[in-house]
């Protein structure tokens, strides 16, 4: 291990320019500094841009198809602010409801207003993030350059698994043809199923809710009250219990937020991890969903003797949480809580002494693994057997449901493999090419690759990578194909998993031993290969997406 951390930490040195000359140096250091302050105010004018849209229904027709707990929360925000004299709903920037507005309201030039606040935040005025982008874009290709690359995307890629950016061409390319006739086919049914009407982008979710109902007969309102938050929160820790031997146990403390809980996390009865959770929605909050280290884990000498300081991991989501009564959420929420949580895991259960070769710690392209490992274990149909309980009566999760799930596993999952390589394709191309002298440009270059591989053309209104977080005010930056290539890993591990046992505390330690708890003792490439044997093959990931 202190042999992995001195060659670790000697590239890492390098790949800081430690043997350039001390200009040179000193340029990068500047250079880095302005890139955190950039990424800070990135994400600043985000939440400051979102934080002034607001916008009234005030016509219950249109919107009485949305959950209740919705219409409860912005009817509530709509009293607050102008009391009871008339009736009205009042939306803010909450995902949660947006995603609600796309999905069941039926007046589809409400519908377009919320898609272009969605594609148009940070884009106008004082929280305009295009001069920010276009300064991270030359301060990023400059750094490189100094550094001996081509461009940004060869630097990224020369800390992770990915060889080169060709390879990532290659690799999204092979599978965006595909994609992309699956997503026309899935459009053009679409439209024949509602009368032959075109639909445009702010269309497609909410009559593809529509097919699903009619065709398969899925409510998502009444799937979703089977999984109440508490429930799916319980099933979820005693299944890694099981799964990893460890036993996770609630404490009381004070933190930031009342809504906060934390958990001591035991391994063989020995405190290994303190762990956060941050699961709900408020107003100037973050959006999204994520994990990270408050504290890593550390050794100090203390009277002579050696205490462990364990680390302290931090999940944080945004679920929408009842005004009153059980919180209920969407299976797509019920995942992204699995998902953060394997993330979690992947650094509190990393055996290594040394907080370098921690799970978080590993190449950028493996890090998704685990998180997206996870997620199988909300909608596999074994899953669902037991995580299912409806919030009111206790039933367990209908068989006739499950079947309607199984067959609905590839139903548009054209359009989503899609739109994910789109971004990934956005991301990658912008990092490689020279960047752009000035906004202008960027609009320009921004709007020529959406519109390439992209499935719809987008007009000059288009702004969504003003707010495209991972990219410019995260650390996806050239690296956002990591999520598909590392669901390609993550497809071919859940494969062999299930034939092991998904349930098996057995498959659990495999999976510990192998990948889980290694963080980056190895490289990744060969972490993989210890737990299936042989290199990757693709082939899961195509099956599990009909494509």
């Amino acid at each position: 291990e202190q042999r992995r951390i001195l060659y670790l930490a000697i590239k890492a040195y390098k790949d800081r320019g430690i043997d350039l000359p001390v200009e040179a140096q000193n340029r990068i250091k500047k250079i880095n500094k302005k890139l955190g302050e950039l990424n800070d105010k990135f994400s600043n004018n985000i939440v400051d841009s979102k934080k002034q849209f607001e916008y009234i229904i005030t016509d219950f027709e249109i919107i009485k198809d949305l959950p209740k707990d919705v219409l409860e929360v912005t009817r509530n925000a709509y009293k607050s602010k102008f009391g009871n004299e008339k009736e009205g709903y009042l939306f803010n920037s909450d995902p949660n409801a947006s995603a609600a507005i796309m999905k069941y309201c039926s007046d589809r030039n409400v519908r377009k207003d919320f898609e272009f606040a969605n594609y148009t935040y940070a884009s106008t005025g004082e929280f305009d993030n295009r001069p920010i982008i276009l300064e991270i874009l030359k301060l990023k290709e400059e750094k490189a350059k100094i550094l001996g690359f081509k461009n940004y995307a060869e630097l990224s890629l020369n800390s992770k698994m990915a060889e080169n950016p060709e390879q990532i061409f290659d690799l999204i390319k092979g599978t965006l043809d595909k994609a992309k006739t699956k997503a026309e086919k899935e459009i053009k049914e679409l439209e024949e199923h509602f009368h032959g009407n075109k639909f445009e982008t702010y269309d497609l979710a909410y009559y593809t809710r529509k097919l699903k109902e009619e065709k398969y007969d899925v409510d998502e309102q009444e799937v979703k009250k089977y999984f109440e938050f508490e429930n799916v929160l319980d099933y979820l820790f005693k299944f890694v219990e099981n799964f990893y031997g460890i036993k996770i146990k609630k404490i009381a403390i004070d933190s930031y937020n009342e809504d906060i809980r934390v958990y001591e996390i035991y391994k063989n009865e020995k405190l290994i991890s303190y762990y956060f959770l941050d699961a709900f929605f408020r107003n100037g909050k973050r959006p999204g969903a994520w994990a990270d280290s408050m504290r890593s884990k550390t050794f100090m000498k203390k009277n002579g003797k050696t205490v462990e300081k364990v680390p302290v991991v931090l999940n944080v989501c945004n679920f929408l949480k009842a005004d009153s009564g059980k919180t209920t959420i969407y299976m797509g929420d019920a995942e992204t809580l699995f998902h953060e949580f394997g993330h979690a895991l992947h650094e509190m259960l990393s055996e290594s002494r040394y907080s370098g070769l921690s799970g978080f710690n590993v190449e950028w392209d493996f890090v998704e693994l685990p998180s997206q490992l996870m997620e199988n274990w909300v909608g596999n149909k074994e899953s669902l057997k037991k995580l299912g309980k409806h919030f009111e009566s206790g039933e367990a999760f209908p068989e006739e449901l499950i079947k309607k799930f199984e067959a609905l596993k590839t139903f548009m999952t054209g359009n989503f493999v899609a739109r994910q390589n789109e971004f990934a394709l956005l991301d990658m191309t912008l990092y490689s090419q020279k960047a752009p002298e000035n906004i202008e440009e960027l609009d320009k270059n921004v709007l020529e690759i959406v519109n390439k591989y992209g499935l719809r053309k987008r007009k000059e209104d288009y702004k969504m990578y003003c707010s495209f977080s991972h990219i410019f005010g995260g650390g996806y930056a050239a690296g956002y194909y990591s999520y598909m290539w590392a669901e390609i890993l993550e497809a071919d591990v859940f494969a062999k998993i299930k034939e092991m046992g998904m349930f098996s505390p057995e498959t659990g330690n495999k999976l510990l031993k192998s990948i889980i708890g290694q963080g980056t003792r190895k490289d990744a490439d060969k972490l993989f290969f210890d737990f299936m044997g042989r290199e990757v093959d693709n082939k899961a990931f195509m099956e599990r997406y009909g494509i």
